[in-house]
């Protein structure tokens, strides 16, 4: 029995273990607690039935004792009869010789003779049987008394035989039993679940729409493993489903994101009452421009504004009135400039400034021309008693010179600006000093040609 749970056990850990703690498999345990059970009811079963044996072959004994005191009293009644002494030893003596449950036989006559064979001694000792010797003819007259002692060695060899045929067979029966047990369980339950659990080592995140297949026979019933694998398919569509949701809230949560910074950067980089670029975004963009100009050797032309008067239109009309002010000119500067490529900041209080990449200083000041333009002649704001104000801007342009740094750039176009302050304002510079030495050579022409 023991090597048949040593092969039971080393069935059941056969092949590679699926992670790196050991593991102890259902169907071993399961089959180890029914040979313990198996041993425990074998010990409690062979113990009432080696009783039940022992009283069984005690009673044959003595039945078989009593069968031959039937066969031999008769011939001792002789003997004693005729008192021949010889006769007497030797038929007790052949009693016990024929039947070796008989350990120890006595013959007792009446005349005080006693006759034995055998021992009495040990395994010999036992429970006597005594029979009468009664006198030939006459039933009814004793002449003596035999007296039989069965062998109990004999009792218990034969007890034990019987006891262990008994055993073996319960033993031999027990085997098969467990053997289809352990071929049933293998089958029905050790290969699903291992399968099982291999399917399961084996998901990942990209896969979980591959069926659990546990290979079971077609004519199987549905079971408790039908059960946890159905259970199983189950989770792996809500799982499945919960992951596509996820995907779409992420997606969502993305784009959200996305578009917070857009907005976010968009508010860092803009200002937000005239809707211009601030400051700081062109601090960060404007060397970038300078420099991609100075690379490929293109024209770049910047163009600095200032509103006239405002200091004046904020004591007059309220800081309410200015904001408005800058707010149109911010939105009328957006405008007019070329999408895509020209951008424009507000550089600081009313101050604007353009960048114009790709520009030369004539075209750029005929931009700076054309907004003036278009500020003095269509924008106006409205006042709080119904009347409008008109604005007007003062403008400088310049262009970059080869190796001039930004500060050097913004600084000319500063006192360009300047200048069309002190030149009486709602002006561009240098386009009307470009425009009077232009006049001049034109008048200075047909004197030439007289």
């Amino acid at each position: 029995m023991a090597c048949i749970a040593a092969w039971l056990t080393e069935d059941f850990q056969l092949g590679a273990p699926l992670r790196q703690e050991p593991i102890r498999p259902i169907t071993a345990t399961l089959i180890r607690r029914a040979l313990i059970r198996a041993l425990l009811c074998i010990l409690l079963f062979g113990s009432l039935q080696a009783w039940l044996t022992y009283r069984q072959v005690q009673h044959s004994f003595q039945v078989a004792v009593r069968n031959v005191a039937s066969s031999n009293v008769p011939l001792l009644s002789v003997s004693v009869w005729d008192v021949d002494i010889e006769a007497i030893q030797r038929q007790v003596n052949l009693l016990l010789e024929n039947n070796p449950s008989i350990g120890y036989a006595t013959v007792n006559t009446n005349t005080g003779q006693q006759f034995t064979a055998g021992q009495l001694t040990g395994a010999g000792r036992g429970q006597p049987l005594e029979f009468r010797i009664s006198q030939p003819n006459v039933p009814s007259a004793t002449i003596g008394t035999l007296t039989l002692n069965v062998d109990t060695n004999v009792l218990y060899r034969e007890t034990l035989r019987s006891v262990g045929v008994v055993l073996v067979q319960c033993l031999v029966l027990t085997a098969l039993i467990l053997g289809l047990m352990v071929r049933v369980l293998r089958r029905e339950l050790q290969r699903p679940m291992r399968h099982l659990a291999e399917f399961v080592e084996g998901l990942k995140a990209d896969n979980l729409s591959i069926k659990l297949d546990l290979h079971r026979e077609p004519s199987h019933r549905r079971d408790e493993i039908d059960l946890v694998a159905e259970g199983f398919g189950t989770l792996q569509d809500r799982i499945r489903q919960h992951i596509v949701t996820l995907d779409a809230q992420v997606t969502e949560r993305t784009q959200q994101l996305v578009s917070a910074l857009t907005k976010l950067k968009e508010l860092s980089t803009t200002d937000p009452l005239t809707g211009c670029y601030n400051r700081i975004l062109f601090n960060e963009r404007f060397p970038g421009e300078l420099g991609r100009a100075e690379r490929y050797v293109r024209p770049l032309s910047i163009i600095f504004c200032d509103v006239d008067r405002f200091k004046m239109v904020n004591d007059t009309y309220g800081h309410g009135t200015g904001d408005q002010v800058l707010a149109v000119i911010g939105e009328c500067l957006r405008r007019i400039l070329r999408v895509g490529s020209d951008w424009v900041v507000r550089y600081g209080g009313e101050e604007f400034v353009m960048v114009l990449p790709e520009t030369s200083l004539g075209v750029a000041c005929e931009i700076a021309e054309r907004l003036r333009l278009e500020i003095a002649q269509q924008v106006t704001v409205p006042l709080s008693d119904g009347a409008f104000l008109n604005v007007t801007i003062s403008l400088g342009v310049a262009e970059q010179r080869a190796g001039e740094p930004m500060t050097s750039l913004l600084h000319r176009a500063d006192e360009w600006l300047y200048a069309a302050k002190n030149g009486g304002r709602n002006q561009v510079q240098p386009c009307a000093q470009l425009r009077e030495k232009e006049t001049v050579l034109s008048s200075a022409a047909p004197n030439a040609a007289n």
